[in-house]
């Protein structure tokens, strides 16, 4: 327990000194300097027959002003602090704009990103949207259709609602052949073993997840009702499509596309792909796969969506799309970073590096 202290403080100490030398770069005009210089030299590029200059996807999730340990978010503040800091510094456009225009050869600009949203969560509509609005920026949302206008929680959801209203103050659990022991005796034990039950859960084909999940529910012995309508209505998404953002398929169920057969998988891709379809009335080309690594999808799910129509699909695959990219396998930044500096930083040592380094984003 002392060596897991040291190192938690050895941590925040590495945190806060990053964030010092990030603001001495940002507000010292060296970020911009290298970016300017980084855009001049990929300009130079822009004579060559491909044009393709490298662009980045960043990746969101949820913005409120909850600060609910349990069901992470992004702040509206920092939201907006990061939207203002993307209009005024880079190219923004929409990843089926980008996909287009480098599938007919016209190419992008350097410094181009595409803004992306997963799931559909109501706080998309009620705080993100009025922003990229107010900054005329546009973005992409991936929605798993099944959980649009219900109150269905998804699965990762429903076990945060009984992990954050249990009274247990630890559970055994009993995962495959192993017996895990977790506390819940504060909020910081809590989302620790929410952590550690998600990560073990997505290993599971989708009907042992579920039987899995419906086990360590009941042991937590929840009492509060689940909450209604945390996802978005079809009105809502209509509103969000008629004013700028594209909307993509991110399956029917969330499953895992690799933990189901493959007729399923396909089925999932197919149905959500014709139900937004239907629902929007214009067209869907792009997909995300759930979860997104690189054992959740195969090169015959990449088959499979390609023969439905998808012109494009993103993983969470980190890193920047460059001169090697896939479009069936696009790369995501994940915008988990508070501290605009330490983003900015970020964003510029990836360009300049074009690098698909995990560990830069």
């Amino acid at each position: 327990m002392k060596q897991d202290g040291f190192r938690s403080k050895l941590k925040g100490l590495r945190s806060v000194g990053i964030r010092v030398g990030a603001s001495t770069l940002y507000h010292s005009g060296a970020v911009n300097l290298f970016r300017n210089v980084s855009q001049r030299t990929r300009g130079d590029l822009r004579q060559s027959k491909d044009k393709v200059h490298p662009f980045a996807v960043l990746l969101y999730h949820r913005v409120n002003p909850d600060e609910d340990h349990l069901f992470p978010a992004l702040s509206v503040k920092v939201f907006e602090e990061q939207m203002r800091y993307f209009a005024r510094n880079f190219q923004v456009l929409s990843l089926a704009e980008i996909v287009r225009r480098i599938q007919h050869g016209d190419g992008v600009e350097p410094l181009t990103i595409a803004i992306t949203f997963d799931d559909g969560y109501r706080d998309n509509y009620t705080f993100a949207h009025p922003i990229l609005k107010k900054y005329r920026l546009p973005a992409t949302l991936f929605v798993a259709t099944g959980f649009i206008g219900s109150n269905l929680l998804m699965w990762n959801d429903r076990l945060a609602w009984a992990v954050k209203n249990t009274e247990q103050k630890a559970i055994v659990c009993q995962v495959g052949s192993r017996k895990l022991t977790l506390s819940l005796e504060n909020e910081e034990d809590k989302v620790g073993s929410l952590n550690v039950l998600l990560e073990e859960a997505k290993a599971y084909p989708e009907d042992e997840k579920r039987e899995l999940l419906n086990a360590i529910v009941a042991r937590l012995h929840n009492q509060r009702q689940e909450p209604s309508q945390l996802m978005l209505n079809w009105f809502e998404l209509r509103t969000m499509a008629e004013e700028g953002w594209d909307i993509g398929s991110h399956t029917v169920n969330h499953f895992i596309l690799t933990k189901v057969e493959l007729s399923q998988a396909a089925e999932e891709l197919r149905v959500s792909k014709n139900v937004i379809e239907r629902q929007l009335q214009r067209p869907v080309t792009l997909c995300a796969f759930p979860n997104g690594k690189r054992s959740d999808f195969s090169g015959s799910i990449k088959g499979i969506a390609k023969e439905l129509g998808y012109q494009g699909a993103v993983t969470t695959l980190r890193g920047i799309n460059g001169r090697d990219l896939d479009f069936l396998e696009l790369r995501r930044c994940s915008i988990w970073e508070t501290h605009l500096p330490t983003l900015a930083c970020k964003l510029t040592y990836l360009y300049g590096g074009q690098t698909t380094n995990e560990n830069n984003c």
